[in-house]
């Protein structure tokens, strides 16, 4: 996975936000798999993973389908960052 900043993960959080409470952990894990796929990927050939792009998180989230924008940050969005910052450090990213 490329080194993770600010927009990737307002992008992973909104992509948590598009499924049940009950399957955010799995997806956000999901998430952090497939950009490190994606990355991996390009790496090798060159070019964006069809599904997942270039290895950013902000990509794989893209793919996987966002919430619209929020406007502001409510307990739920609050929820799903931290959820993707617990994935990243149990993933040990360390970017």
């Amino acid at each position: 996975m490329r080194p993770v900043v600010m927009a990737d993960l307002f992008c992973a959080g909104r992509a948590v936000l598009v499924v049940a409470s009950g399957s955010r952990a799995q997806r956000a894990r999901a998430l952090v798999r497939n950009a490190c796929v994606a990355d991996r990927f390009r790496d090798s050939s060159g070019v964006r993973h069809a599904q997942f792009g270039d290895g950013t998180l902000a990509a794989a989230a893209r793919g996987a389908g966002m919430i619209a924008e929020p406007t502001k940050c409510s307990p739920d969005f609050a929820k799903a960052l931290i959820l993707v910052l617990q994935v990243l450090v149990e993933h040990g990213s360390d970017n």
